[in-house]
């Protein structure tokens, strides 16, 4: 109930336009480490989460709290539509001027004739049985990856597994100091 909750007035936030892209100095691989952690110490018993990064800046200019959101449900996703003891594979590089995001399981997968609804609030697979589940997780990433000006993609077979990919640009330094009127002189 609580995590109904949180995920309602989330989407609330969203909806009344009242959550904005406000990047910030952020250590990337640290972040998702620390949610990889969070995962798998929630869900006990769950799926192994590998996690891969390559040539990740030290730092870079990203809205935590969206990025957050985004990564969280995915990996939550990931795992609870798989079997126990299936691995996620969880990636993160740099890619053109952004970063780039994988997670990818070996779950259920999602029937080809219900992709079209998957970004739709309270739209849940016809195939997810038993597992809990409120139909908003991959609302609340949509729109999080529009705030932050990116693009999600998902490709998926039933019985096979799917695969998520959210590529984010990462705005430069400079620009934000310069759309910074506190910043500039």
């Amino acid at each position: 109930m609580a995590g109904l909750m949180e995920e309602v007035l989330v989407l609330g936030r969203l909806d009344a336009g009242r959550m904005h892209f406000q990047p910030a100095p952020l250590d990337v691989a640290g972040l998702c480490r620390r949610l990889v952690d969070e995962v798998l110490s929630t869900l006990e018993g769950g799926c192994p989460v590998h996690f891969y990064t390559a040539d990740l800046p030290a730092e870079v200019l990203a809205d935590e709290r969206l990025l957050r959101h985004i990564l969280l449900n995915l990996l939550t996703n990931a795992v609870k539509y798989s079997e126990p003891g299936q691995p996620i594979d969880f990636h993160a590089h740099p890619r053109g001027d952004g970063l780039e995001f994988v997670v990818e399981d070996r779950g259920i997968g999602i029937p080809q004739d219900e992709q079209g609804r998957l970004f739709e609030a309270f739209h849940r697979g016809s195939n997810v049985g038993q597992r809990p589940g409120t139909g908003l997780g991959l609302v609340i990433v949509k729109r999080c990856v529009d705030l932050h000006r990116g693009k999600i993609t998902v490709d998926s077979e039933v019985g096979r597994g799917t695969r998520v990919k959210v590529s984010l640009p990462v705005p430069a330094p400079a620009l934000r100091i310069a759309a910074d009127p506190a910043l500039s002189t």
